[in-house]
């Protein structure tokens, strides 16, 4: 049976502290881009930074939640225009960006062109690094969801397409117009590392935004019974298919495992994960046993093996660390009684996907001797936020905060 709330979803429940709601979010939508703040102003521009994102989460809440029936009323004139004012923004800056030249501009979106392009061909779509792009590290099933994209011209339109589907799945994730587009509009005018990706039209943002989404329709298709059967075996055969995008997605489906269990019952819990892991492996083991040697996502460990060199336990470290995160967040999805299990689901997501991130900020600090944020100049931050906006974000904007419920199976 799904949750029932004991308290209306536009408002947080007795107990709830939204002041520290809105701090863990504002520090998740900050930490991203600290890689780009250091670089160019210092540890000083970084606390200012982290300050000024606090003090503006906070200041356009309350405004938020003032003009919340205005922007109810008007949602669909303010959705497109978010909508086509993300289009336009990309039609215009991502070709200065991109101009700059190898070296100068982000290549992940070259990247994604060439392995859809040879894909297409009848190639192995893991080309040799070349000096267009560097070695592709992400699994085969974000070829397939950025196949329509990269017909149209550009894998970057997807970051345009997949924002918008989070702003309507928002709608009915938190059950609040308003909260949709506070969630959507504030991320990206405050992170440097989102307005970034978005321009040089990289995949972390969009690939961030699907696999959280193809998460809510399997939890939210598993927790109705009323739901058809059709639904919910596509639910999880989206849900292989977008976690078969890079590795260290794979490792959340302990998690999902655990919240269906709480939702749906131990039979159901089975039955979705055989089918989602089968989903990953059908697409993704076709291509590693073509040429195992030139599978490079197995390359990209090296990207969390960069302080190896002075500490060879490094990045094994990370990764352990990050497998038993895994694990024991579905020992807490599992056990945890009370709560609603989706957005305590999301909330454990967002802790598992940053571990190796903390881990290798914390390992270049340390070798440093002091604060060392140039992990994340590449955005690996990015693909934990909207995790972390579905988890946290309904405090934050009076949508669902999904504190005190109780889940019965």
């Amino acid at each position: 049976m799904k949750p029932t709330s004991t308290a209306p979803s536009g408002a947080p429940p007795d107990g709830v502290k939204p002041g520290r709601h809105v701090l863990t979010l504002a520090l998740f939508l900050a930490f991203p881009s600290t890689g780009f703040v250091q670089k160019y102003t210092g540890l000083a521009g970084v606390a200012g930074y982290v300050v000024l994102v606090t003090g503006l989460i906070c200041l356009t809440a309350i405004l938020w939640r003032r003009a919340a029936p205005w922007l109810r009323d008007h949602f669909r004139g303010l959705a497109t225009l978010a909508v086509l004012g993300l289009a336009a923004g990309f039609i215009v800056l991502h070709p200065l960006e991109d101009g700059r030249g190898p070296g100068k501009s982000s290549d992940r979106d070259e990247g994604l062109e060439i392995a859809v392009t040879r894909m297409a061909h009848g190639e192995t779509p893991y080309y040799p690094s070349n000096r267009v792009a560097g070695p592709l590290s992400v699994l085969p099933g974000s070829m397939l969801l950025a196949a329509p994209f990269v017909a149209l011209g550009s894998s970057g339109y997807q970051n345009i397409f997949w924002l918008a589907v989070f702003l309507f799945a928002a709608c009915g994730y938190f059950k609040d117009k308003a909260s949709a587009l506070y969630l959507l509009v504030v991320p990206l005018a405050l992170s440097l590392a989102a307005q970034y990706e978005f321009v040089s039209g990289g995949d972390l943002l969009t690939n961030g935004i699907f696999v959280a989404i193809f998460f809510l329709f399997a939890l939210e298709s598993w927790s109705d019974a009323s739901i058809p059967g059709w639904q919910r075996w596509l639910a999880c055969l989206l849900l292989g298919i977008g976690l078969a995008s890079r590795a260290n997605f794979i490792l959340l489906v302990p998690l999902f495992s655990a919240a269906v269990w709480r939702l749906a019952g131990w039979r159901n819990a089975v039955v979705t994960t055989a089918l989602v892991v089968l989903t990953i492996a059908a697409i993704t083991l076709p291509f590693y046993f073509h040429d195992p040697a030139g599978f490079t996502p197995l390359m990209t460990r090296q990207k969390l093996a960069g302080v190896d060199h002075m500490l060879p336990w490094a990045s094994k470290a990370m990764i352990g660390t990050t497998i038993l995160a895994a694990l024991l967040g579905a020992w807490v999805l599992w056990q945890r009684k009370t709560g609603e299990p989706i957005p305590m689901f999301f909330r454990c997501c967002t802790w598992v996907t940053l571990t190796p991130i903390v881990a290798a900020v914390l390992f270049s600090s340390w070798l440093s001797g002091s604060p060392d944020f140039s992990f994340l100049r590449d955005r690996f931050g990015l693909m934990y936020v909207f995790f972390a906006i579905f988890g946290w974000g309904g405090t934050l904007s009076n949508g669902r905060s999904g504190e005190v419920h109780q889940a019965k199976v």
